[in-house]
């Protein structure tokens, strides 16, 4: 697939209408060197790895974007603390989500997935085999 076919194949999974193609100064009215996928319509979006259009995950309204950032708010402070490589935090997400490589990314993740990481969290199992 091309880079060009990438932005005509992203559809909203709310309404499955084409998400939209801007750059962060269109969208947000700033250059944050990235761009976005967006519909509107649905107040989804995802941003894309710099300035190129491969989407860093799936489109996510509000309440989904939300609950990503309480995930990344458990698992980076794994890694970013330098005591585990992220490689490793994630090999562990891997298995206590029952995931494949493929899936094991927060941005991949859907509101029941979230749901069950934070839980996993707040019971303290993210540790337990």
């Amino acid at each position: 697939m091309t880079e060009t076919a990438k932005v005509a194949d992203i559809n909203c999974p709310y309404c499955d209408k084409p998400a939209r193609f801007v750059s962060s100064r269109e969208f947000y009215g700033r250059d944050y060197g990235t761009n976005l996928y967006v519909c509107t319509l649905c107040d989804a979006r995802v941003g894309t790895h710099g300035r190129g259009k491969t989407p860093l995950g799936t489109l996510a309204n509000g309440n989904l974007r939300n609950l990503r950032k309480m995930c990344h708010a458990r698992i980076d402070p794994l890694w970013k603390s330098r005591k585990m490589s992220r490689k490793a935090v994630y090999m562990r997400l891997q298995k206590v989500m029952e995931l494949t490589s493929e899936e094991a990314h927060i941005g991949m993740f859907n509101e029941h997935q979230c749901q069950k990481l934070i839980a996993i969290f707040e019971r303290g199992e993210f540790w337990n085999d």
